[in-house]
């Protein structure tokens, strides 16, 4: 075997476990209060933030409809806060995301496709209460185990 090939899978055998490694643990520190901090520039910082306003504006709104019975509110405000909205994510700042993150994340969008689905569907006020409390549950536990830091 040539000295490229043993170096080149020695390169892989050491950036593949990082790789790993950095997809799941991401760019943390532990935080005073036990959470993890999730370091991200300022810039992210401010991404993350007005992403996660628009999903709580997103869950106020559809409350706002909930109270109505307005399906077809709730479908139309539900479905652009979805699995759309990750279209265009920096891929930088998702190695950064611990797994636990990301997969909250990926979760809240789904969960928004379902509830927009739901509703549109015709699915009762109390089952669509249901899911968005679910998608509440999500988003708290996130923010009991994470905070962001610069």
């Amino acid at each position: 075997m040539s000295r490229i090939a043993i170096f080149a899978l020695a390169l892989w055998a050491i950036t593949i476990p990082a790789a790993v490694y950095l997809f799941f643990s991401g760019y943390t520190t532990k935080g005073s209060d036990g959470r993890d901090v999730v370091l991200v520039t300022s810039v992210e910082r401010v991404q993350i933030l007005e992403e996660m306003r628009g999903l709580l504006q997103a869950t106020a709104d559809i409350t706002g409809a909930l109270s109505r019975d307005d399906n077809v509110a709730i479908a139309r405000i539900a479905k652009p806060v979805g699995t759309a909205a990750m279209e265009g994510e920096s891929p930088a700042l998702l190695a950064k995301l611990p797994f636990g993150f990301k997969e909250g994340g990926v979760k809240v969008h789904m969960g928004f496709d379902e509830l927009a689905d739901a509703a549109a569907s015709g699915a009762s006020t109390q089952q669509l209460m249901g899911k968005l409390s679910d998608q509440l549950a999500i988003c708290t536990g996130c923010h009991a185990s994470y905070q962001l830091g610069e």
